[in-house]
């Protein structure tokens, strides 16, 4: 049997910073739930991922046509790979640091073909003040598309020791990885709601269109494999049936604003 595997993403320039440490306390809680689970840290720093360019190669072709040759094969393949992704950065002026923006434009084509569906995945920030956690956690969980669960750790760290906040900051702590162990070691997948059906429902509809199909044709092909869901699901008639009635609705109201030739 194969040990659960947890990919640690890092877009921290300090090796050992406040991110940092936060990690390494989460291993250790994720490794008291289960000995044999492979915890790995990547830290972009240390990686190649040249700068996006903003071609939109990977949305219209596929990630595979990226001009840009580098690690980024060798980070994709570590997230397939993975059970668990974390994403931790610090927040630095009200969002992510420019390692981890980098890294966000570079891998969102999976905005648009989401593959992540049997991963849990965690957002994890640490701020010296009181400002830009919120966003900065939102930042980080863009790439959270389709994952079976999400998990967000926002960590407050004093210049000067405040101790209602360090025991807050560990009981958040050991909460949240507790629920993201939890989570990865179901075998289910998260079955879709209103807004899932209506993220799929959009995309399957404006792929459809002669031009965006000319101009993305890697969309394309990836939604014409998917007919009803971004995966099969046995079951759940009322919710199969919600599927189909959103996505009436929104063609309805998406061919109604669009001229195609």
């Amino acid at each position: 049997m194969s040990h659960m595997k947890v990919l640690a993403i890092i877009g921290s320039p300090r090796k050992k910073g406040n991110t940092m440490q936060v990690v390494e306390r989460i291993r250790e809680q994720l490794l008291a739930a289960d000995k044999e689970l492979d915890f790995e840290i990547l830290r972009l720093a240390d990686m190649d991922l040249q700068i996006c360019r903003g071609c939109f190669s990977c949305f219209a072709r596929g990630e595979e046509s990226c001009p840009l040759k580098d690690d980024f094969t060798f980070i994709a393949r570590k997230m397939a790979e993975a059970d668990g992704i974390i994403l931790a950065a610090p927040t630095y002026a009200m969002g992510v640091p420019a390692l981890m923006k980098n890294f966000i434009d570079r891998f969102a084509y999976t905005l648009h073909r989401p593959c992540f569906f049997d991963k849990s995945f965690m957002a994890v920030s640490t701020v010296g003040g009181m400002m830009g956690l919120k966003e900065t956690l939102n930042q980080l969980a863009i790439l959270s598309a389709g994952c079976k669960s999400v998990h967000k750790l926002g960590i407050t760290c004093s210049p000067v020791p405040i101790p209602i906040i360090d025991r807050r900051n560990e009981k958040q702590l050991r909460r949240v990885s507790a629920a993201f162990s939890r989570a990865m070691h179901k075998s289910t997948r998260r079955l879709p709601g209103l807004p899932d059906w209506a993220y799929f429902s959009s995309f399957k509809i404006m792929t459809a269109f002669k031009s965006y199909r000319l101009h993305c044709p890697a969309d394309y092909a990836y939604y014409q494999r998917r007919e009803l869901y971004f995966f099969n699901f046995d079951g759940h008639p009322v919710r199969r049936l919600t599927g189909k009635m959103v996505k009436i609705l929104m063609g309805c109201g998406i061919k109604a604003m669009v001229k195609d030739n």
